[in-house]
């Protein structure tokens, strides 16, 4: 929804990359939807998705942005149709702090997940290797978590930016017994299953040139990072490197080719959960998931070194749109995702004995309404990661481009 005086409305416009049309320069984009989204992780999800963001002459990428969802998901599955998760997050980003030096983007979540996915470490890894596991439960555990989280990003005179991001959680998980992860607790020293804060700092360096940071065109987006994080039990205490190197560019006005490399190395007395994830100033699952690789479950490998790659051809040879007050911009993407994890620093049978690179291809389609609030339908395969008995396309039903 664009809300603007009808003097600025008139004369100060600005057009929005891969739109045929001008927006106001001083507007709201309000934009408040029903959410049914999801993907094949967790089923189906039903709430509310808003953004509110504040656009004002030449503030970059916008004065500042309020968004949230609040979702519950269902799936049918072998316990038949029932409520899986729960998922409820706001973000704060305000980006000219300071007469425009500084930016704080600062997040909060509630996660729920009762069917949270836990096949062990390593590359080659399997629920399977749980004897006597219960059939449903085998490679399931029950995720829940409390997260506040703000990174700063301060402008240093040159074309890098120092960046500093801290973190407050609450993590209580719950384990299925007999299952795979009950399994390995028993066997291993594995911290994580104790209900436990965690506190974490990092500093890192940003480069940011796009030239839009909803649907990019051209420019890059390199962010690497040291993290590090101290918790309440268990004696965990760890450690993060990671880099995450986003490229786009431009294949003429209409379409762009986009690559992401990302690589996370952990090291200390880390959790099970964070085995499953990266990244020092945005983390993802790794490797799987609607923000992994697409096409592999969420969550399916663990490991202390985990890296990724995302390629994708974005079109939008749609002309926009009117739909009431908004503007919409309707693209396509194409995609070939792929990652491999490491169980530890050394060599490990459980990472298994050949390259054993996973990946997946798929596309779909994204809608852009006036510039701030992007929503992307896209199936995906994965040749190396479903049983024969399984469906093998994944969907996702998500907010944002992938990158």
């Amino acid at each position: 929804m664009v809300l603007a005086s009808p003097a600025t409305a008139a004369a100060d416009t600005i057009s929005t990359p891969g739109s045929q049309d001008a927006l106001p320069a001083r507007r709201y984009e309000f934009l408040p939807v029903p959410d049914v989204g999801g993907n094949s992780d967790v089923g189906v999800e039903f709430g509310v998705v808003f953004t509110l963001a504040r656009f004002y002459d030449e503030a970059r990428p916008y004065k500042w942005l309020f968004g949230g969802t609040l979702g519950t998901s269902f799936k049918d599955d072998a316990d038949g149709l029932r409520l899986v998760q729960h998922y409820h997050a706001f973000r704060l980003d305000v980006p000219n702090l300071f007469d425009g030096r500084v930016r704080i983007d600062t997040r909060a979540h509630f996660l729920r997940n009762i069917i949270a996915r836990w096949e062990g470490v390593g590359n080659a890894s399997t629920a399977e290797d749980a004897p006597g596991a219960d059939p449903l439960r085998k490679d399931e555990y029950i995720a829940q978590e409390v997260r506040l989280r703000s990174v700063a990003r301060v402008k240093t005179g040159t074309p890098f930016e120092a960046a500093f991001t801290t973190s407050l959680r609450y993590v209580f998980p719950s384990v299925y017994q007999d299952s795979k992860l009950a399994h390995d607790i028993a066997r291993s020293d594995l911290p994580g299953t104790e209900k436990a804060f965690l506190g974490s700092l990092g500093a890192g360096l940003f480069l940011d040139t796009r030239d839009d940071e909803f649907v990019p065109h051209e420019g890059v987006f390199y962010q690497v990072g040291f993290l590090g994080t101290a918790g309440t039990a268990e004696r965990v205490g760890f450690g993060e490197a990671s880099a995450a190197l986003h490229t786009y560019i431009p294949l003429g006005p209409k379409m762009t080719f986009a690559m992401r490399h990302v690589a996370s190395f952990l090291f200390g007395r880390v959790p099970f959960y964070e085995l499953q994830s990266g990244g020092v100033f945005n983390p993802t699952h790794m490797v799987g998931g609607e923000r992994g690789v697409r096409g592999i479950p969420e969550a399916r490998y663990a490991g202390h070194i985990k890296v990724m790659a995302n390629y994708e051809l974005r079109t939008s040879f749609i002309p926009s749109f009117r739909v009431l007050s908004w503007q919409l911009q309707i693209g396509t993407t194409t995609f070939l995702d792929a990652g491999r994890v490491w169980n530890d620093w050394g060599s490990s049978v459980a990472d298994g004995s050949t390259p054993g690179i996973k990946y997946s291809v798929g596309g779909g389609f994204y809608f852009q309404w006036d510039r701030s609030s992007v929503f992307r339908v896209e199936i995906a395969h994965s040749p190396t990661d479903h049983a024969p008995d399984e469906f093998p396309l994944a969907y996702y039903l998500a907010n944002g481009l992938i990158f």
